[in-house]
């Protein structure tokens, strides 16, 4: 297992200040986060892009945790902290990045529409698609690795006919321009379910198009049957040399550190390294993040 780290989601422990949207307020405060997960051991890191349209007055072109996509562009303001972002992961020294797009609000979500939304759907694959050209543009030589539509490999992608539109679509026009190696395509809850939905949403169309660069598993408490579910099925599929990662797992927990070394055991799996998400188990509320999260480091990342 090589050694991992965290989605580096906000700042200050609120959603309020998502990493991506207020980076220009807090540069100094996001330089000693990296400083010290960097330290402690990190040397993975992942940013989340949530977005929408916003069409009434904000500050910051922001609404919460989500930025403004209107006309399937970044705001300057926003281009601009990505590039700081990166920049400082890299003079950090981190070795992988991974980057994680995830539409927000009504009319962006897919999963909210009662019909299909061209116009809408247009607009977020040309968000998605410049803003993945800008962070390529600066990685430099730093990985990065894409999740196009973050969980969007799930069970109802068996089932809801918008849903399989919106992710083959998606899928087809990335592949084309990009083609899929620095790509999850888009990352997967419900384990071997949803990722068989995936594969055979890639395969059993036409045209077939490419399986991704890799796999990103999102799993909190069944982490051992995501794994032992997703094997068997990569195998068939004769993608069991691909790297799987466990790109989102509770916050520094012993249990789900334990759960995927046994899963690990018993498969052929090419696991990468574990991404924990800053919720705490059996937390009061989990949408109150701990501020200490990119602080502290234990045993349940390091390369063994």
């Amino acid at each position: 297992m090589k050694t991992g780290g965290s989605n580096y989601i906000t700042i200050n422990g609120t959603m309020e200040n998502p990493a991506i949207g207020t980076f220009h307020l807090f540069p100094e405060v996001v330089a000693s986060d990296l400083r010290s997960m960097f330290e402690h051991g990190q040397r993975k890191i992942s940013l989340f892009c949530w977005f929408m349209p916003i069409t009434w007055p904000v500050e910051n072109h922001q609404w919460h945790h989500s930025i403004d996509s209107s006309g399937g562009m970044m705001w300057d303001q926003h281009q601009a902290n990505v590039v700081g972002l990166i920049n400082l992961i890299r003079e950090t020294g981190f070795n992988e990045l991974h980057f994680r797009f995830g539409a927000q609000g009504d009319k962006a979500m897919d999963s909210e529409w009662t019909v299909w939304n061209a116009a809408q759907f247009n607009e977020n694959w040309n968000f998605v698609n410049s803003v993945r050209n800008l962070v390529d543009a600066n990685k430099g030589d730093l990985k990065v690795v894409f999740d196009l539509a973050a969980e969007h490999a799930r069970m109802e992608l068996g089932t809801s006919e918008i849903q399989r539109l919106y992710c083959r679509r998606m899928w087809r026009l990335y592949t084309e321009a990009h083609g899929p190696d620095d790509c999850c395509a888009f990352s997967i809850i419900h384990g071997g379910a949803g990722l068989g939905n995936m594969l055979r949403l890639f395969r059993n169309g036409n045209p077939r198009l490419p399986d991704p660069g890799c796999y990103f598993l999102d799993s909190y408490g069944f982490e051992y049957s995501a794994l032992t579910g997703a094997a068997p099925i990569l195998d068939a599929a004769g993608e069991i040399e691909k790297p799987v990662y466990m790109q989102e797992t509770y916050y520094n927990d012993a249990t789900s550190y334990a759960d995927i070394k046994r899963a690990l055991a018993e498969t052929d799996l090419n696991f990468q390294c574990i991404f924990q998400w800053n919720v705490i188990r059996d937390a009061p509320d989990p949408h109150v993040f701990p501020d200490v999260f990119p602080k502290r480091f234990d045993n349940y990342l390091v390369e063994i």
